[in-house]
């Protein structure tokens, strides 16, 4: 029986666990099966920078209070973050690094920073 190699479908020879035809092709199947695992978590690390440097600004410009709606005109990603804590029954503190928010039944954003030791992502 001719096997052949599950990358670029050439033909070989060798043990009868043997998937690829080279050393090269094994490495290149294992490095794109990788990249395609890692793509989902680039797009998600891509939105987490972008929601804390959003946070970060708001902070250095001194606003710890803003409507929901101008923090979404910013951009900002509430389904992404880097931990949650729920306090009391409807009451829940997210974190996106060392940035914590909170949504007020006002629609009011509440943003602070932690120290790192007290983050709920850690």
């Amino acid at each position: 029986m001719e096997r052949t190699c599950i990358r670029c479908g050439q033909p070989y020879r060798g043990r009868s666990d043997k998937k690829f035809c080279c050393d090269d092709c094994r490495t290149e199947y294992h490095n794109h099966l990788r990249r395609e695992r890692e793509r989902g978590l680039r797009a998600v690390n891509r939105i987490l920078a972008s929601n804390w440097k959003i946070l970060s600004a708001q902070l250095r410009a001194g606003h710890r209070r803003l409507p929901v709606e101008e923090l979404a005109g910013l951009n900002f990603n509430f389904e992404v973050y880097t931990g949650c804590r729920r306090q009391l029954p409807g009451r829940r503190t997210f974190w996106c690094y060392n940035c914590a928010y909170r949504v007020s039944r006002s629609g009011i954003v509440h943003i602070w920073e932690t120290p790192v030791e007290n983050n709920a992502y850690l």
